[in-house]
């Protein structure tokens, strides 16, 4: 495993991911998602969370009733998997890592 986007997406549960970093947001979501459409909502978690500074690691997770939101956050952009439930979320934290770690080196 490479750690590419597309590794990320074959991961079951997976439904998409979003990438923020200072210049925008970018959301890969089916169009009927619920979250598909939330770009600002995004943004401002982002900014939410890249200003607080003291944080235990780079990896958290939100759980909501249907869907687990894992983000991956570093100084400079941030990656945010969407997934279902009953997704494997130990596949889905090594994956995002490795995919976190190839995005911070293209830029």
């Amino acid at each position: 495993m490479k750690g590419t986007i597309k590794d990320l997406l074959k991961v079951s549960g997976v439904h998409g991911y979003v990438i923020a970093s200072p210049k925008g947001v970018q959301i890969k979501l089916p169009s009927k998602h619920p979250l598909a459409g939330t770009k600002d909502r995004f943004k401002a978690l982002y900014d939410e969370l890249v200003k607080s500074g003291k944080r235990p690691g780079n990896t958290i997770e939100v759980l909501w009733e249907d869907m687990v939101l894992t983000a991956f956050i570093s100084g400079t952009a941030s990656l945010m998997v969407v997934s279902a439930h009953n997704v494997n979320l130990a596949l889905v934290r090594m994956t995002g890592k490795l995919v976190m770690a190839n995005i911070i080196k293209e830029l």
